[in-house]
């Protein structure tokens, strides 16, 4: 067993106050009556060995009092050796030992003050206080890995104090020295050097050759402790990386930068080496690439990195260190996104990315396909100043927008809390606000332009096509951060006109628009989320990398419902699932692609400039009533009871043909809805019954009836080629007030997706997921916000088959019928028994 502690250095500072620390820890000890502690010489000759006598706590003190016992290490009683005792100089307290003073760092009284009995002494041994390291020979003797190998062989126990003290972490009982710092959403801090570098006692007397690995040492977390990286400087990209690896203390006066970047992939091994603190550490090629690119030949530059400054080998840090990194970011003083190192695609982006032209709220374009600004007005008709080359730029930033950092599940909280939050590629620098204003207009331009996409491939023949899902993360991205800083990066500064909750965004929210985000690890789907959400705070869960996905899946299914009192979440569930996982159908499988829309969240951003956006923020529909509703479910392993009642059941089904245009598959749709669902008018015509086709437009959107509605199109403003008798329609949006999306051209677009058309047995019409299957059965729960598919069990249970869109349920209508009020209605529910979904 090793010891591997670093000896203390750097400025030591006592600003932590009294108020600062929690009640269960010990108080600074007020020492200006003692003296200093002076130690008596060790007899070498008979390895004559200090320890210390830990005396009984008394009950209304805090003070911590021993005395040293010398005796040949031959003779000892049995006593407790302490290791990785490494303490942060932050702030130094006094330990009472035989009525003097030893200036001890602060973790060790806190471990002291725990460990202390009420009745009895302690015989301890640990370095820090037990050797005089001011002592030359002394030092020489026993400040060494071969003297605390003995000790820990001669011992009766062993304890890990920096284990303690991450157990105290870890139950919230360590207060940290500085509480944090009011935000700033821009650069301000002055810039200033680390203080601490503690190194492995084989490295104390210097560096050796050839370097050894790098070794970590235990973060002290009572002083809130964390790493960071001092990039020295060069002055040639090619010379050999060399650093220095700093144990920070959190909202201290360090003002440091964060990179956020791609590892590169899973099966990549690290074979790029950085000289850390004198030992050989390995790291992938794209980081090697973005250090040498931040690399300063005249200053060190300070920096965190997580693939260095977290121990990834170690899954009790990486535990502990996942929900502080939102924590990290939201401190540093700048956020850097590394995309790579460029190439001429990238060049022609990221010019593209700071024409002045995309700080207009729009675009517009011209008879002959040019793209631009309005300039001068000729008449009654605007002119456009046409963007250069503008095709061959969009195509050029599509494909910028396909890099796979913008896919990177880690990079939403990055980007939500960070200050100052640039991108980096290559030579050439934006800031995220740009590079958003060039993905809203991008995604604008293709929703505006039936032509472009073919324009763009024409302009770059490796794009085999163009979707506007694909470079949607972009806007996603930079959607939390517009939430998360209050607009903070508008011209006029934060805002309120957007009406931002408190609870923005939810946990919900930010799952389901960060589905199809990637990660290496699958656990990850949740844990770089968790820190982000506002509404579960004091959920009863947390990351653990060494329980199961399906564990950890499930797990995080039942703490959602029950902190947030709401059962949305298992409308996340689909089938599929990833080979190993078993689950309950009620859990959904986060590692895999979601098939089917959300109606549970919004999985879209409102395409308009991301200072006009909204908070989008919370369940669209309330099928189950007011969100304020008692909770009437529980889990009883692997079994989801809750009250519920079924309603209807799936007559029909009409999946949404392939070899159909979307236009064609709908009015497919519309004729089999009127002839199987009954109407006010009996004749069942489309050219009459408005009403009907006002409730299936709707459904199509997303929305209860009549937010939608549809009026004839002459025809001579029928598009060419459709024909010049009969009716044709062209829906429009009503009533935006109950509009529960903001799709520009086609609604329908996103509820839609991954769904069929269904009938009911009663006649209602409704989209469920592709899947769904004729006599499943149809349910509203109690807290779930839309209706549900449900499949019988032989035993009388119920496997959970999606959500669905039923029009005329979505509002809590089903339950106003009754006459009753929601509350009442499921109380009296209840009483009825409920149902077990597996």
């Amino acid at each position: 067993m090793n010891e591997d502690q670093g000896h203390l250095q750097g400025t030591v500072s006592s600003t932590s106050t009294e108020e600062n620390v929690n009640s269960d820890q010990p108080v600074k000890e007020k020492v200006e009556n003692y003296s200093p502690l002076k130690y008596v010489p060790l007899d070498f000759t008979t390895q004559e060995m200090r320890f210390l006598i830990l005396e009984p706590g008394e009950p209304d003190s805090l003070t911590i009092k021993g005395s040293f016992s010398s005796v040949p290490l031959s003779n000892c009683e049995p006593y407790t050796y302490v290791i990785n005792s490494r303490g942060n100089p932050i702030e130094w307290r006094g330990l009472l030992i035989d009525g003097q003073v030893k200036p001890v760092t602060r973790n060790i009284i806190v471990f002291l003050h725990h460990i202390q009995s009420r009745e009895t002494s302690q015989r301890l041994w640990f370095r820090d206080v037990c050797l005089d390291h001011q002592d030359q020979e002394e030092k020489t003797r026993y400040w060494n890995q071969e003297w605390m190998d003995t000790m820990i062989q001669h011992a009766e126990k062993v304890i890990d104090l920096s284990e303690v003290m991450a157990e105290l972490w870890d139950q919230g009982k360590l207060q940290p020295p500085f509480l944090p710092m009011s935000k700033e959403w821009h650069n301000t801090r002055e810039a200033k050097g680390a203080k601490h570098y503690p190194a492995p006692l084989h490295m104390q007397k210097g560096w050796v050759e050839p370097p050894p690995p790098h070794e970590y040492l235990p973060l002290d977390y009572d002083a809130n402790e964390f790493r960071l990286i001092v990039l020295w400087k060069a002055d040639n990209y090619d010379d050999p990386l060399r650093a220095s690896l700093a144990y920070s203390v959190m909202h201290d006066d360090v003002p440091y930068h964060c990179l956020s970047y791609t590892w590169g992939a899973s099966s990549e091994e690290p074979t790029c080496s950085i000289l850390l603190n004198g030992q050989i550490f390995k790291i992938r090629k794209n980081l090697d690439r973005a250090l040498r690119k931040l690399r300063h030949n005249v200053h060190k530059i300070i920096i965190w990195v997580d693939a260095i400054c977290i121990d990834q080998n170690s899954i009790p840090e990486r535990n502990r260190q996942i929900p502080r990194i939102l924590e990290i970011y939201d401190t540093a003083n700048i956020v850097i996104s590394w995309l790579g190192e460029g190439d001429e695609t990238s060049d022609i982006s990221m010019d593209f990315i700071l024409l002045d032209e995309l700080k207009s709220p729009k675009l517009y374009t011209d008879d002959e396909g040019n793209w631009g600004q309005l300039s001068s007005k000729e008449g009654d008709e605007w002119k456009i100043k046409p963007i250069p080359d503008c095709i061959r730029q969009l195509a050029a930033l599509y494909h910028f927008f396909l890099n796979p950092y913008f896919r990177r599940i880690w990079v939403i909280q990055e980007l939500a809390v960070s200050t100052s939050p640039t991108v980096l590629c290559g030579k050439k620098q934006v800031a995220w606000s740009q590079l958003d204003q060039a993905a809203y207009h991008l995604i604008d331009i293709l929703h505006r332009s039936r032509t472009m996409p073919a324009r763009m491939m024409a302009a770059d023949p490796s794009l085999k096509s163009i979707s506007d899902r694909e470079i949607s993360f972009v806007r996603r991205l930079f959607y939390f951060r517009h939430l998360r800083s209050r607009n903070a990066d508008d011209m006029m500064g934060q805002t309120t006109f957007n009406n931002f909750k408190d609870t923005s965004p939810g946990i919900l929210d930010v799952m389901i628009l960060s589905r199809s985000f990637e990660s290496t690890s699958p656990h990850d789907k949740i844990f770089a989320l968790l820190n982000l959400a506002q509404d579960i705070r004091d959920i009863d869960f947390k990351p653990d990398y060494s329980r199961s996905l399906s564990q950890t899946y499930q797990e995080f299914t039942v703490a959602v419902a029950n902190e947030t009192g709401c059962l949305d979440i298992i409308c996340a569930a689909e089938p599929s699932l990833q080979a190993g996982l078993t689950i309950p159908t009620w859990t959904a499988d986060w590692s895999t692609l979601s098939t089917v829309s959300s109606i549970i969240r919004h999985e879209h951003i409102p395409d308009v400039f991301m200072t006009a956006v909204e908070d989008i923020s919370g369940p669209i529909y309330q099928a189950c009533g007011p969100t304020t509703l008692t909770p009437r479910f529980s889990f009883n392993g692997l079994v989801l009871e809750v009250v519920g009642i079924i309603l209807d059941t799936v007559r029909l089904v009409d999946q949404q043909d392939e070899k159909l245009s979307q236009e064609e598959c709908i009015m497919k749709w519309l004729s089999l809805a009127v002839c199987e669902c009954p109407t006010q008018d009996e004749s069942h015509s489309l050219e009459i019954d408005i009403p009907f086709m006002e409730k299936f437009w709707s459904m199509l959107a997303g929305d209860v009836a009549g937010a939608w509605s549809v009026k004839v199109v002459p025809p001579s403003e029928r598009a060419p080629g459709v024909e010049a008798h009969g009716k044709v329609f062209q829906w429009f949006c009503a009533r935006k007030d109950l509009c529960k999306t903001r799709m520009p051209q086609c609604p329908s677009e996103s509820l839609m997706r991954g769904r069929a058309l269904i009938i009911t047995e009663n006649g209602s019409m409704g989209l469920a997921p592709y899947y769904v299957e004729v006599g499943q059965r149809l349910a509203i729960l109690n807290k779930c916000s839309v209706p549900v598919l449900l499949q019988e069990t032989e035993d009388g249970k119920y496997r959970f088959q999606g959500s669905a869109f039923v029009q005329g349920w979505m509002e809590g209508e089903v339950l106003e019928e009754w006459g009753l009020d929601c509350e009442e209605a499921w109380g009296v529910l209840d009483e009825g028994g409920r149902l077990a979904i597996v």
